[in-house]
């Protein structure tokens, strides 16, 4: 994006763009509805900016000093989405997929919305 996002726009814009989705697709679409929708949203709402993978939590992450030193922008996400040593949104596809995980491909939206924030100091 043309501008950098606060933590807090992120997790906002998250959270819309996935209730929208949810309004318009049900609780549980497919995958590749999920990531059509998410393209269009993105298109629809920011025009002219490029978001990183059509997500504002990875737009957000990719400029914390963790992803940074690590090389793995989903360290900086402020959605704790598995676990700190799994903290990726799509489990399986960086590190190994365990029963329960939240994943934004497969879960129930109801599920991704429900997930809390990380404490700051652990996305910073």
């Amino acid at each position: 994006m043309n501008k950098k996002l606060t933590r807090e726009e992120a997790i906002r814009l998250h959270r819309e763009m996935w209730q929208d989705m949810r309004a318009e697709l049900g609780d549980d679409p497919y995958k590749s509805a999920r990531l059509a929708f998410k393209q269009k949203w993105v298109k629809e709402h920011f025009p002219n900016e490029n978001v990183c993978s059509n997500c504002f939590l990875c737009e957000y992450a990719q400029h914390t000093d963790v992803a940074r030193i690590t090389d793995v922008i989903c360290y900086g996400c402020p959605i704790a989405w598995n676990s700190h040593d799994d903290p990726e949104c799509a489990p399986g596809y960086f590190s190994s997929w365990h029963e329960g995980m939240v994943d934004y491909r497969y879960s129930p939206i109801s599920e991704i919305l429900a997930l809390p924030e990380r404490k700051e100091d652990e996305d910073e």
